[in-house]
This record gives structure tokens, C-alpha cells and sequence, in this order.
């Protein structure tokens, strides 16, 4: 069981569950909107593992790229850095995902198979050399989070619903904020073992959180957007919708007051929960 969940935090299987949630969110929404039938359960399946395995991969491989400054920064959490994982087993288990997901995608339309290729080779660079590139890295992830919505809109149409567009903005933005986070809150580790050049990095970790509590701020009125654009609104899915701002907004505040781990740390995995309902909220208008 021990090895068991070292695979499941090297995989970071609650990001890769979020992805498939937005894939089939995405695929019910555009059914819905354009009044067309799902496709066969069997391409709803492979549509679902090619962000699940493509997102195994891109953690994996990231781990593997990472270790050294995993454990200057104590991130026991981490496998790798905590021996859990050997290096060598992480990078097989990477180069596996990817190609499970690559694979996964080939009976799909030929958009989804653009974008699988494309986000696989972006993560590839990503873990590689990009985060170590001010704003590119976290443009990166952030459009990695968005992506989900518009994959899962293309499997059934050839169209985007508005109301996607919206929604994949809204994590878009999100994404952004977190990861300008985790990269102040690893930037000492990173400028020594990678020598990176991180947005703290470049001006300082005050303004890069500044940047972070800005994208948090922007989320308060950003959330009730896909409402605007097509969303249905019920009270289940207001009132969800309203918790996530809620709680962008008093993440954003303590980000902007307080760079200290202790404040860092709890808002970066607050925020993929608070995005989260917010995706529950959306997917509520569904009913």
C-alpha cells in the first residue's frame, strides 16, 4: 500500500481526476448546447484517458527533472526526493503515460489529436526547460487547465460553446495565480539546483505573489462569466459559483499580505479545491 500511494502523489492522481471531470463536463455541456448525442461510451472512454494518462506523464516526468531541488526544498511529499521512487522507475512510468495517451487519442477527431500531441510535447518542454522561464511556465500550466474544456467540447463538436470558453478562462486564470505560487514558494530551490529565472526570481517573491493575489482577485467577478455566455443558472450552481469567488477573493487578500509558507503553501492547495466546487457549481446548471 506504501508503494501504492507513492505512485498516486508521483502521479498526482486528484489533478489527473479534475482533467477528466472537465473532459466529460465538457462533452455533456456541448451535447447539450448544440442538442446532439454523445458519442459511443467507448470514445467517451479513450477521450477521458488521454488527459488522465498525458497528465500521469507530465508529473512524472516533472519529478524525475526535479529531484534535486525537491529535496533542497524538503518536499518529502515528493517520491522521488523521498526514495519512494527511484528516478530510473519514475522516468519509465512517464514515457508509458505518454504513450497510453498519445495512443488513447487516435481514435478521436483529428482536433483532439492536435491538441494531445501538442500538450504532451509542451509538458515534455515544460518539465524539461520552460519553468524555469518567467510567466512561460506558468502560461504553460495555465493553459493546460484550460485545455480540458475545449478537448472535451471538440469531441462532440466541431463548434465551442461561448460557455466553455468561459469556463476554460476562468481555469485558465486560476491556473496561472497557483502556479505563480508554488513558483515563489519554491524559488530559492529552484535559482540554486536549476537556475532558473522564475517571475520571483526576476522581481522578487513580494510582486510575484502580488501577480498571484491579482489572478485570485480577478476570479471574483470571472466566476459568475459562464453564466453570461450560455451557462443555465439554478441556485445549486449560484451558490457554488459563489463559495469559489468567496474564497478567491480571502486567498487573494492573504497572498497579497503574507508570502510566508504557512500562508503559501495552504492557498496554492486551496485553490484547485476552490476550483473544483466552482466546476461542481457549472456542472450543476446542468441539471
Amino acid at each position: 500500500m506504501k508503494k501504492l500511494f507513492a505512485y498516486v502523489r508521483l502521479f498526482r492522481i486528484e489533478h489527473a481526476l479534475m482533467l477528466v471531470f472537465a473532459v466529460l463536463f465538457a462533452e455533456f455541456l456541448a451535447a447539450g448546447a448544440d442538442g446532439i448525442p454523445l458519442p459511443a461510451p467507448a470514445i467517451i472512454l479513450l477521450s477521458l484517458c488521454v488527459p488522465l494518462f498525458i497528465e500521469m506523464g507530465s508529473f512524472s516526468l516533472n519529478d524525475y527533472f526535479d529531484v534535486k531541488t525537491d529535496k533542497a526544498n524538503k518536499r518529502l511529499d515528493r517520491p522521488i526526493a523521498a526514495g519512494e521512487i527511484s528516478p530510473k522507475t519514475a522516468l519509465v512510468a512517464s514515457a508509458v503515460a505518454y504513450a497510453i495517451g498519445i495512443a488513447a487519442s487516435l481514435a478521436l477527431p483529428a482536433p483532439c489529436i492536435e491538441i494531445a500531441v501538442v500538450f504532451a510535447a509542451l509538458s515534455i518542454l515544460y518539465d524539461w526547460k520552460l519553468k524555469d522561464l518567467p510567466l512561460l511556465g506558468n502560461a504553460y500550466i495555465a493553459s493546460s487547465m484550460a485545455i480540458p474544456f475545449l478537448f472535451g467540447g471538440l469531441v462532440v463538436s466541431e463548434t465551442l460553446h461561448p460557455a466553455l470558453l468561459a469556463i476554460a478562462g476562468v481555469a485558465a486564470v486560476a491556473g496561472l495565480g497557483r502556479e505563480i505560487i508554488k513558483s515563489v514558494e519554491d524559488v530559492e530551490g529552484d535559482v540554486k539546483h536549476r537556475k532558473s529565472r522564475t517571475l520571483p526570481a526576476v522581481i522578487g517573491k513580494a510582486n510575484a505573489a502580488g501577480v498571484a493575489a491579482a489572478c485570485y482577485f480577478l476570479l471574483v467577478p470571472l466566476s459568475f462569466a459562464p453564466f453570461f455566455f450560455g451557462l443555465k443558472m439554478n441556485t445549486l450552481a449560484l451558490g457554488l459559483v459563489l463559495i469559489t469567488a468567496l474564497a478567491f477573493a480571502v486567498m487573494g487578500y492573504s497572498v497579497a499580505k503574507d508570502q510566508g509558507k504557512a500562508v503559501l503553501e495552504p492557498a496554492r492547495k486551496a485553490s484547485l479545491l476552490s476550483l473544483g466546487v466552482g466546476l461542481l457549481g457549472y456542472a450543476a446548471a446542468l441539471i
